[in-house]
Parts: structure tokens; sequence; C-alpha cells
């Protein structure tokens, strides 16, 4: 137990220490045992004797015996963490200790229903303590202490300061579970809740008399009722007078946990790890492998580019703008999408400051899908196909399956069925001594009124690898060919709609191969990645080439970078002439470096990029950028540039961005102007509202799985491991971007936070479902702190080391020298009662006044001078405490 820890650091204490505060048995102890103590001693018997003598009090008669046994642990409810064989136990939340009789200590009590939620196996357990008397039989009553009876080999270890209750079992009494396991009796389904996420930025370019205005809002609203969340994602783009609404997804999702998969209703896009991804309107059900341990289980793409300028990043995927925001020039780096469907590429415009665009193009595919041996994964879809691109919505029935079949081996196959269409795939993944490899097969078969029958196969080969010797990563490469007659699902259904209206369909379902590759490789100290995808089409002589070749590496402090890439160009203001005209491609060269100005952790830092494109000349930017405030709150860049165009014309740049994130949201803004006049600016803001029942609770912006934090009166605390979250004055926090279905930790960093405010605990620990909010309560107690100096009616100081008690009987003070009692947690108008014997007139009562605006502070705390008036016998008092 703890307490024999405490009283075995304290037989280690220097003797000079020992024989200042200690009595001769101490003394005589220590000399027996100078390791520690001896193993034969009785818990009951003191490991330290303090002697009184040596402590001058004029209070009287002094008792120390409550200090012998070290940290003794009192008898009531407590809110500990629970860890079994050092795994985080959820769903505890109170344990009663009870006292029993042959310890000091108050003991942990448990029963059945808590045993089964650590994992103990009672069939086991019974099947291998059958026949041995001394094993007591587990019942549905519960039982205090002594553990070990009831489990042989079973240890119980009480931390009372950190609040952490220790429990081991022997593993042979364990139910037998995959690591990182989690029941699902302990998946939360989070409360009922609404929220509203935002991402709100507007981008404005002025040059030559024109000015071009565009504006972007991201909305992802919700509600989870009832074990169902409901989602609606959408975006508003305002340009120059003109808007859009696009509704990217609105749906209803709730678990199946017996099949581990998610029931989907509405709109959603279809996994692309097998078919292509597909948006459909309709009903989906798709296996979760989340809901599986983490040792038995994954997708959304990095996207990295340069930008010349104060720029604007639009993301789309499927002609559905799904991410938006503004960057400072140079390298940037999204890495923060929502996945919203695997198999689509990503189409990534950057909009320069003058209104010049890049287009890259960044190829999204799942890599190879390996399972377990015996385990197996489905999907199934149907509905409404709904495309951005599609007049029509035909019918279409989805579906995939994965098994492992062997350690190695993965067999998958798919079908899709629409109208007049329908394809099958069958294919095998492989892991391979040289890596793995995914080969599949498909076919197509779609009719037409016009053009009859068309047939076509489609082959795939995907290969994933990683070398470690020499340090080269394939995170993806896939080759895939097709006949010139196969066709997609979304591509029947767009040349069924021009045959409809009298247009040639030859130019439909043209690609004969696509080329997809992400490669990695170690070099020196750096790393070097390319990024990029070929693609060329029947009766086309144009070829699709992306790509986006990158070093990079530091030495010391001084990091740099450099990278080739190509991109297509176009205007906000419309077709230009020359090399920027609309279409046009262009391959980028980019240098930068960046070094610190500082060894200290907030020093800003310098940087400075060099960056020529074939067709648009070159540029020059030095930039400085860092924070102003505590945890990086606020943070700033401020730059200038030089570019010189194909023409050779020049013109500078100057710009300045603030970014400032709060426990509400993040706000960005930005500014530049040239010296050809032309101007730029940009203001940015993103966040959440989440109405909940204790009220509405404004956060920075979720993920998919949150927390909601209440703990009332600790306003100012901080959410550890989530930058600038806050508790808000009511005392409530949302937590974002929980994992699900496995533990999460969350804990609360007092510091901010009032000082009259005590938290009974700092850490909760939840495994939230998906989607969810789930809700973790953090008990306080709000109290000021007070030091009283206190004196028997007679004017006598009080015995040093008396009890204090609250009118509940739990010890909130002991009295210290100068008969000053230092009191947390007496409210006013207390009746706090001192306790030093059982003799009549042992104990005295203090009166805390009825108001503390009025007394006087001394640093964290108030003071008052209070006389102890008699309260009768301190054996009564002791008793009932």
């Amino acid at each position: 137990m703890s307490h024999r820890r405490t009283g075995m650091r304290l037989a280690r204490r220097p003797l000079a220490v020992a024989l200042a505060l200690l009595g001769p048995a101490a003394v005589e102890a220590a000399a027996i045992d100078p390791a520690g103590l001896d193993p034969a001693i009785d818990p009951a018997t003191p490991q330290a004797t303090f002697n009184a003598d040596f402590i001058h009090s004029s209070g009287g008669a002094i008792d120390l015996s409550r200090f012998e046994r070290g940290n003794v642990t009192l008898a009531g409810i407590y809110r500990p963490n629970v860890l079994v064989n050092g795994e985080p136990i959820p769903g505890t939340r109170e344990v009663a200790f009870r006292q029993v009789a042959d310890s000091e200590s108050a003991q942990p009590c448990f029963d059945r229903a808590m045993l089964l939620r650590f994992g103990l196996d009672t069939e086991k357990l019974k099947a291998r303590t059958a026949g041995d008397g001394s094993v007591h039989s587990l019942g549905e009553a519960p039982f205090c202490g002594h553990l070990e009876n009831y489990v042989p080999g079973a240890t119980v270890d009480f931390d009372d300061g950190e609040q952490i209750l220790h429990v081991t079992l022997p593993q042979a009494f364990l139910r037998s579970r995959a690591r990182g396991y989690v029941s699902p009796e302990f998946w939360d389904q989070g409360e009922q809740a609404f929220m509203l996420n935002y991402n709100a930025n507007t981008f404005q370019v002025r040059r030559n008399g024109q000015r071009s205005t565009d504006s972007y809002v991201s909305l992802n609203a919700g509600a989870n009722l009832g074990g169902w969340r409901f989602r609606q994602a959408g975006s508003l783009s305002l340009r120059d007078g003109s808007n859009r609404w696009q509704n990217t997804q609105v749906y209803a999702q709730h678990d199946l946990t017996d099949a581990r998969a998610q029931l989907t209703v509405g709109e959603a896009y279809t996994s692309g790890d097998i078919l292509d991804s597909v948006r459909v309107r309709g009903v989906g059900i798709v296996s979760d492998q989340r809901m599986l341990p983490a040792s038995q289980r994954g997708y959304a793409p990095v996207i990295r580019g340069v930008a010349e300028s104060n720029a604007q990043v639009t993301v789309r995927q499927n002609g559905y703008v799904i991410h938006s925001t503004t960057v400072a020039p140079g390298a940037f780096q999204i890495d923060d999408l929502y996945p919203t469907g695997y198999g689509s590429d990503l189409q990534v415009t950057i909009t320069e400051a003058d209104g010049r665009t890049k287009t890259i193009m960044i190829p999204y595919t799942a890599v190879p899908q390996m399972l377990r041996e015996g385990t197996a994964r489905f999907g199934l879809w149907a509905g409404q196909v709904e495309e951005s691109n599609l007049p029509d919505t035909p019918f279409i029935f989805q579906g995939t399956m994965q098994y492992g079949a062997t350690t190695n081996t993965t067999l998958y196959a798919g079908g899709t069925a629409s109208n007049s269409y329908v394809s099958g795939l069958v294919g095998a993944a492989v892991n391979l001594p040289f890596g793995a490899i995914a080969l599949d097969v498909m076919g197509s078969r779609a009719a037409f009124r016009r053009e009859g029958v068309r047939r076509g196969m489609s082959t795939r080969l995907r290969f994933s690898r990683s070398i470690t010797s020499t340090g080269t990563t394939f995170g993806l490469v896939a080759q895939r060919f097709s006949t010139r007659d196969y066709l997609g699902v979304t591509d029947a259904a767009r040349l069924r709609s021009r045959l409809r209206r009298g247009i040639s369909g030859d130019v439909i379902g043209g690609e004969r191969s696509h080329f997809d590759a992400n490669i990695g490789q170690s070099l020196g100290d750096g790393q070097v990645s390319l990024t990029g995808s070929l693609a060329d089409y029947w009766g086309r002589r144009s070829r699709s080439v992306d790509y986006t070749l990158a070093y990079g590496s530091s030495w010391r402090s001084f990091s740099y970078n450099v990278s080739v890439q190509r991109s297509r160009l176009g205007d906000v203001f419309g077709p230009a002439s020359g090399d920027r005209r609309r279409g046009a491609t262009d391959t980028t060269v980019y240098l930068s470096f960046s070094v610190p100005l500082g060894s200290a952790p907030s020093s800003p830092n310098l940087g400075a990029s060099y960056n020529r494109g074939s067709g648009n000349g070159a540029s020059i930017q030095a930039r400085l950028n860092g924070t102003l405030a505590r945890n990086d709150d606020l943070t700033y860049t401020l730059g200038a540039g030089r570019s010189e165009s194909a023409a050779r014309s020049t013109s500078s740049t100057g710009y300045a961005n603030l970014g400032y994130r709060t426990y509400a949201g993040s706000y960005r803004a930005g500014a530049s102007r040239d010296s050809g006049g032309g101007t730029q600016y940009s203001l940015g803001a993103s966040g959440a509202i989440v109405a909940h029942r204790d009220g509405v609770t404004l956060a920075q912006e979720l993920g998919e799985t949150n927390a909601i934090i209440h703990a009332p009166g600790a306003v100012g605390a901080r959410i550890e491991s989530q930058a600038g979250a806050r508790l808000d004055r009511y005392g409530n926090a949302v937590v974002r971007s929980l994992l699900p279905y496995q533990l999460n930790t969350v804990s609360i960093d007092p510091r901010g936070a009032s000082h009259d405010v005590q938290l009974e605990s700092t850490t909760e620990t939840v495994a939230p479902r998906a989607g969810a909010f789930a809700r973790l309560d953090y008990r306080t107690s709000v109290a000021q702190a007070l030091l009283i100096h206190a004196t028997r009616p007679d004017g006598r100081p009080l015995p040093f080391g008396a009890s204090v008690y609250d009118a509940a009987g739990q010890v909130v003070g002991v009295v210290g020298q100068g008969s000053k009692v230092f009191v947390r947690g007496a409210l006013a108008g207390a009746k706090l009662t001192v306790n030093w014997g059982d003799e009549e007139g042992g104990s005295c009562r203090i009166d805390v006044p009825e108001s503390l605006d009025g007394l006087e502070t001394h640093g964290l705390h108030r003071s008052l001078r209070a006389r102890c008036t008699e309260a009768g016998p301190g054996l009564a008092m002791k008793k009932a405490a």
C-alpha cells in the first residue's frame, strides 16, 4: 500500500533529520534495517515514532499518533483512475473505501460486476481454484480489502496523492483479448448535443483598376440524438456578387455494434478501397475497422505546395469544394482534410495575390487492404448516384467483400449494378517478401439504345513496400490498364445522358492507362519524395501529367527544401495572353531555407525562398515569423519579395499576416501590396458552436469524435494536449478529435483557474463511439482558503497537530505552529471542529463568519482571528469522523 511505501521513505531519511524529529524508538528501528523497514514488522505497528518533547507548544498535549503510519487513507468515497495491470479502465467512477480490522488505512471495496469490468474471467478463476478452501467464492455482495482472498495473487495499491488505484490480476484469471481491446460495454454513446462547425475566409485582389473578391464559408452542422448522429456538410462560395451553395453530404449514422459496422442513411461517399468511390444518396452498411482493438486494425493525403504570395488554396474532390484556406508565401502543407471517400483524386487550386492561379492534382488512392487471417470486411450501398457533373441520378447498388484467407493473402470482390449497367471485380492482395501486391480484374457491361452494348476490362496492379536498409518507401505505386469500351458507373451514366440529348459519346470513358506514384527515399539527413500521376486516353493525343519532386533536410537548426512541381495556369480575371493563357502548364523550381534567431522556444524564425517557373519568371521572398503570446496563441509573419515576369518587368511586394487562436476558435488576417499598386486582403475564421445540457460552448474546429468537459467553477483551466483550449466561464470546454472505440485520457491543467477551486480529479478516461460527444464530469469544490489564528476560550493556543473537521466530518486542516490553522474548503458560515483528544474538553468549535468579503487578504488566502468555543467531548467527534 502507498502508506507502507511512505513509511519506508521516512526510514531512509538522513540521520540528522531523524535525530531532530524522531524519538529513540525510531532510531532503533532504523538501525535494525538501514535499507528500509524490517519485513517482519506488523502493518499496525508504528513505522515512525515522533517525540513530542522536541516540539515546543503551549497548547497542551500533542497527539501525533496519526502521523506515525505514513500516508493513511481515510474512509470515504473516492473517484480514482483505476489501472488494471497498468491499463486504464473506463466506467469506474466512484470507489468506496472502508475501514477493515487489520489495516490502518481504509481499503477499497469491490464487487463481482467491478471485477468483471476489470477483465476477470470467473469461469477460469473457478476452474483453477476448485478445491482450494482458502479462496473465497465471489458473490454479488461487495467486499472491502483482501482481494487476494478472492483472486489468488491479486494486489491492490492506492496512490492517495495521485488518486490512482493500481490493481494487478494474474493473467491466468483474465479473459483472453487482444492488446488495446475495449469492451463495447464501455463505448460511450455520449450525450445529446447540437453542433455547428464553420470555416470562413474572404480573399480580395485589386489590380489595374480591377477587383476580384472570393469568399468561402464551409458549414458542418449536426445533432446527436438517441444514438443517431445527424450531419450536414456544405459550402457557400461567393465571387464578385454571385454565389453558389453546394451540399457535400447530408446523412444520419448509427452504430451496428454486433456487426462492427456503421449504418448510414442519406448522402455519403462509398469507400474506394476496392471499387471507385461514388457519391450516393441512399443507405449504406459498412464495416468499421476502428471497432476492432488497436492491435487488430488507416487515410487522407497530405497536400504540399508552394505559394509565391499571400495565396488562397482551394481543394476540390469530384467537383465539390472540401477545403479552403489562406497561406503565406512559401511552402505550405495541408494535413487536416476530412476523409470524404477513397479513390478520387484531389484538385488543388492556388490563387496568388495578383490573381494568378495554379492547379495541381493529388493522387488519392488507397494502399492494398490486407486483413488478418479469418477476419472479414464488407460494404453495401443502395441509392441514387449524386455527382455534381452528372445531370441524371441513376439508381445504384454496390457491394464489396474482403476476407483474410491466410496469414499473407486477402481475397476481395465487388460488384456494381445500375440502369442497364453491371460490373464486377475480383482480386487478391498478397504480402510477399519484397512488398505487398494487390492485383484485380474488373469487367463492365453497359447497354445503350443507340450504341448497343459496350463491354470492357480493366486491370489494376498496386504495390506497397518499405525498405528499411535503404530508407526507401513506396507508399503507393498503382498501374491501371483499361480497354477502349471499359466504363465506370459514372462514365456510363454520363454517356447515357449525352446520348439522350443527341450528343456523340465517343469521348466518354476513354482512359487507357493511369499511373500513380508516391515514393520516398532517405538521402543524407533529409528525405526525397515523389508524388505524381500520369494518365492517357483512347482517341486523344493529350496526356495528363502532374508531379511534385521534393527534397528537405536540416543542418543543426538550419533547414532547407528544394522542389520541382508541375501545375496548370489560369487567372481569376479571365484568360490572359502569352505564357499565362488558360490551360497552360508550368514547371516550377522552388528553393527555401529557415533558421531560428535564438535558442529560446519563442525565438522568431528567419526564412527566404526562391521560385522560378518555366512560364512565369522568378521571385525571391524573405520573411520573419514567430509568436507574440504565451502558448503560441498569437502568431505573425512579416515579409517582402521581389519578382520578375517573363517579360522582364519587375515588382516588389510587402506583406503581413496575423493568426490568433483561442478556446473559441482561430482567426486570421493578411494584407499585401506590390510596387505596381496591386493589393490583396484576406480574413479568415474557424471554430465551432456546441449546444448541450449545460449551455452553449464555443470551441475550436471539431473533429469527428469529441468530448464535452464540465468542471463547475474551474474557469480558465487549460486542457492538456489541446493548444488554446480552456474552460469558459461556465466551466465547460470541448475537447476535439478523440479516437473512437479506444481509450482517450483527457487531463485538465488547473493553472489559470481560481485558487479557490479544488479539482478532486484532473484526469478522466473515456472510449467514445464514433461521432459522439462524450461527457466528462470533473468534480470541483469552490471554497476560499483561510488562515485562521484561533485560540481556546481562555486565550491559550490550540494544541499543535490537532485535526480540523467540517460539518460532514471530513478533515479540512491541521493546527500548525502558533495556533494557526490553514483551511481549504471552508465556506462562509461554516462550523469547524478542532479535535485533539478523547477526554472531556478535547475539542472546540470555530465559527466562520457569514461573509468573507471584509477579511484581510494575504497572497492567495484570507486570514481571520477567531475564538474556538467549547464543543463537548472530543471522543464523540473522533468516532463521528
